[in-house]
């Protein structure tokens, strides 16, 4: 066996390591996610009050994501990944401590969580980048279907465990269960530091944030099709929040925490289809059809959870919704890693990644407030339109949130049908020459 054999087996298995730790820390982060996001609305009864808890759980991270990316270009990815997972802990403690107060406090929920946020932007972006220093560019398509299924066990797994401890215990053991995750996918890190080699950067004999900043946006600037994949991916975020916000109080307005939580994890196995499907799919493919059938897909299925108060059919839906979604980040993540430079690709995908989430953030931020003070109100009124929609979709609670997910699902599906048109992202492929994506691929 030759060198570089043994380099690729060795970058592999490092990988795989890798790939188990976010596999474990997803399913923690899930519990923690799906336990606070009903704690706060029940303690609330708001779906604004919610909506600023999903902030502060992204806010700091997209707002700090351009300096990780700096980082991660800079210093050893390695080690920047196992102390930024460490110190996300720190903020599930402050939120476990009020939560076992006697009085516990929103405020402080919020600060626990924003503080996990903030030491998370400085682990992603190297954990990105290290996808690029491990494996070829031939599998990075391959590495992209894995780390959606690994991240997808937030959803696949954490929800229904998380529905059935509720039953019988408290969030705090939900917070409890993710930080020890945290040490364990720590550990994880640790083993797989020790089969990596340091990914070099030449020329820095010192960090300069803004400089480099500067050097990392001029990288995304000169590419026209990169700048266009960004603007896309902002407004399928801006819609995708949508469902992320309000899928929760939607079920929770005619059903209960166990059968959330059931009908989550039932749903997110689309996810691991989807990922799965993409991960072993063979010989060249157009990313940019790829993209297109996610959006498509994705968006279709979406708008139609909004329809019925119905789980078997929300179920349904979701799962199919999930299906699509590994479809637009895979399609949108190769598209762009090919058309960057190695070494700058930790500061390109930190300014990419501050962009594109502050869709989720325009989301978070209007959905609440639309669905309490707008559409909710619009769909318990007897108005005559309201009373039109209300025959196709119903009246009474839930409906105005289901008449949003129907309006944000229609927008995406439509984009998606855009997507082959816009010559910049088409210039991302260099090559037209593309075999058709079948139905089958999937």
């Amino acid at each position: 066996m030759n060198q570089k054999n043994k380099n690729n087996q060795k970058n592999n298995r490092a990988f795989t390591i890798l790939l188990i730790g976010q596999l474990i820390s997803a399913i923690g982060s899930g519990l923690t996610d799906f336990g606070l996001a009903i704690y706060v609305f029940q303690m609330t009864k708001s779906v604004t009050a919610t909506s600023i808890i999903s902030i502060c759980a992204f806010l700091p991270a997209i707002l700090l994501s351009p300096i990780g990316g700096i980082f991660a270009d800079h210093y050893d990815r390695r080690i920047m990944m196992i102390l930024g997972e460490l110190f996300s802990g720190l903020g599930l403690i402050i939120c476990l401590v009020t939560i076992l107060s006697p009085s516990p406090s929103f405020q402080v929920i919020c600060i626990g969580v924003g503080v996990s946020s903030v030491f998370t932007a400085f682990m992603e972006p190297a954990f990105k980048a290290t996808i690029t220093d491990l494996l070829s560019e031939e599998e990075f398509a391959k590495a992209g279907g894995l780390v959606q299924l690994a991240g997808s066990a937030k959803l696949l797994i954490s929800p229904m465990i998380a529905g059935l401890l509720l039953q019988i215990t408290t969030v705090s053991s939900l917070l409890l269960i993710d930080i020890f995750t945290f040490v364990i996918t720590a550990a994880t890190m640790l083993i797989a530091k020790n089969k990596m080699a340091v990914a070099k950067t030449e020329g820095y004999s010192r960090l300069n944030v803004f400089g480099e900043m500067k050097e990392g946006l001029a990288s995304i600037h000169k590419n026209k099709g990169i700048m266009a994949m960004i603007a896309l991916m902002t407004f399928a975020v801006f819609c995708l929040g949508f469902v992320q916000i309000l899928c929760k109080p939607l079920i929770l307005s005619f059903s209960g925490e166990k059968e959330l939580g059931i009908l989550s994890t039932v749903s997110a196995f689309g996810m691991m289809a989807g990922s799965i499907g993409i991960g072993i799919m063979k010989g060249k493919k157009s990313y940019v059809r790829v993209l297109s059938l996610g959006l498509i897909g994705c968006g279709f299925f979406f708008a139609l959870m909004g329809l019925r108060a119905n789980l078997f059919l929300i179920t349904l839906f979701g799962f199919m919704m999930f299906v699509f979604m590994p479809a637009i980040q895979i399609g949108a993540e190769v598209l762009i890693r090919k058309n960057l430079a190695n070494e700058v690709q930790g500061r390109a995908f930190g300014f990419i990644g501050f962009v594109t989430q502050m869709g989720y953030i325009v989301a978070y931020l209007v959905s609440g407030i639309l669905s309490d003070y707008i559409f909710e109100p619009f769909m318990t009124g007897t108005t005559r339109l309201a009373t039109s929609i209300g025959e196709i979709i119903g009246t009474g609670s839930g409906r105005g949130i289901g008449l949003m997910l129907l309006l944000s699902g229609a927008c995406l599906a439509v984009t998606g049908i855009l997507v082959p048109n816009f010559k910049n992202i088409k210039l991302l492929e260099g090559d037209c020459n593309y075999e058709i994506i079948r139905e089958s691929d999937f």
